[in-house]
């Protein structure tokens, strides 16, 4: 799922990890979770800093795509750049704050509902992003593959990519098998585990939520997030089997180089 975990929420050390069955459907309550908490912090980020890349590749500005879109922040931040917009989300609760924002900011979207293994857009686009962990989502074999597919038939001749994705050995140091815990209101509690399978490099995130409601009840939520870490290696080499002629790895949007200790590989692709 799109957490954030460099927020370094805190750790509870010794609380006993659970395993639960990873065919819930995840982003289905959680979204409206989700999209009342900070999580949109990321993204908004992301908006400010990525024209810059934008230009220093001289990206075009006729049609722009984001695959794994959640709730339209990045979209409608980047609104005012593009003729047309679109985007693509698994989760239909996703895309219904993410139309609502949209009507809210009076930006027109076309929104999809499709996994982004099986997604072939109807024309291409200038601009095709994937960001906030979207691709850890992808944990089988040949996933990277097909989601590079995706990617290469929805980018018009050189249009660009910019990908993100947490590499491995960040999922190892700071992730697997860590209990992590958020309150963003007074009134909510976040439970993050994430059971890790170091064969498969997999982590089963489960979120668990327990909410007050206005008349003194508690609600709760539960979803699991299959997860794994993906290298700059594998991406990069099942970018460039699906056609893309180049693809850069950096640290960050300002381009600064990967190192050990990086925890967010972009990659710039056309």
């Amino acid at each position: 799922m799109r957490r954030h975990p460099e927020r370094e929420p805190r750790l509870l050390k010794g609380m006993p990890s659970m395993q639960y069955d990873p065919g819930n459907n995840f982003f289905g309550d959680y979204a409206d979770i989700y999209a009342e908490a900070p999580y949109n912090d990321f993204t908004e980020g992301v908006a400010k800093d990525l024209p810059e890349l934008l230009s220093f590749y001289g990206a075009g500005t006729g049609s722009y795509l984001d695959l794994g879109c959640g709730t339209g922040t990045l979209l409608i931040a980047l609104a005012g750049r593009f003729d047309r917009l679109a985007g693509v989300d698994q989760s239909a609760d996703m895309l219904r704050h993410a139309g609502a924002a949209a009507l809210r900011a009076g930006v027109r979207i076309d929104f999809t509902r499709s996994d982004l293994r099986e997604f072939r857009s109807e024309r291409p686009h200038s601009l095709v992003t994937c960001t906030y962990n979207t691709l850890n989502y992808l944990t089988a074999p040949g996933d990277l593959r097909r989601a590079a597919e995706t990617l290469r038939a929805a980018t018009e001749p050189g249009g660009l990519v910019v990908l993100d994705a947490h590499p491995t050995w960040f999922v190892e140091r700071a992730w697997a098998g860590r209990v992590f815990v958020e309150q963003n209101t007074p009134d909510r509690l976040e439970v993050w585990e994430n059971p890790y399978d170091a064969d498969t490099g997999r982590v089963d995130t489960t979120v668990t939520v327990v909410s007050r409601t206005g008349d003194g009840r508690f609600e709760r939520v539960h979803e699991v997030h299959p997860q794994r870490g993906h290298d700059p290696g594998a991406v990069t080499d099942a970018l460039v089997e699906a056609g893309f002629a180049t693809v850069d790895t950096f640290a960050g949007l300002d381009r600064a180089p990967l190192d050990e200790n990086t925890s967010r590989v972009w990659y710039v692709a056309r």
